[in-house]
């Protein structure tokens, strides 16, 4: 009779029966012991902290981003050499009032002109109002759009 010729055994694969739990001895040595697990009470804890910071940073948000003054391009148009016509829509509370700066750019950028427009209140209580303004440019311009629009005080 003769014996059969046995698989070599693997030690990277662990053994079956009451040790297959365990790692084999050489994956420890590799990869070092298996992590602890985190106790129920640091899980909730973590858990209560992340929920804290999130809840603080949307309220964070919502304020940060509420804006006294909005603006929006409609239309502008390259009148001549030295000239551009910008179309913009504000939106403000009626009783402030703010201030926007036009630009007026060339095909590299490049700002050739540029105007602040000034918004007063609003006489019969509207929250948006349109508004064009003429811009002077040293040359001809391509492109012209509102800048930044901002709430002034009153002096």
């Amino acid at each position: 009779m003769t014996s059969q010729p046995q698989p070599p055994s693997n030690p990277a694969v662990p053994a079956t029966g009451a040790d297959a739990s365990e790692p084999a001895p050489s994956l420890a040595n590799r990869y070092g012991a298996p992590k602890r697990r985190l106790a129920p009470r640091t899980k909730r804890w973590g858990l209560v902290g992340a929920l804290a910071v999130a809840v603080g940073l949307a309220g964070w948000v919502a304020v940060a981003n509420s804006a006294d003054v909005t603006f929006k391009d409609l239309s502008f148009s390259i009148d001549s050499a030295t000239s551009a016509t910008v179309t913009f829509d504000v939106q403000k509370d009626p009783a402030d009032t703010a201030q926007c700066a036009v630009q007026v750019m060339d095909e590299t950028y490049a700002v050739i002109g540029w105007e602040t427009v000034r918004i007063g209140p609003a006489e019969d209580g509207v929250r948006s109002t349109r508004h064009t303004t003429e811009v002077r440019t040293e040359y001809e311009g391509v492109s012209a759009s509102v800048n930044d629009c901002w709430i002034v005080a009153e002096s």
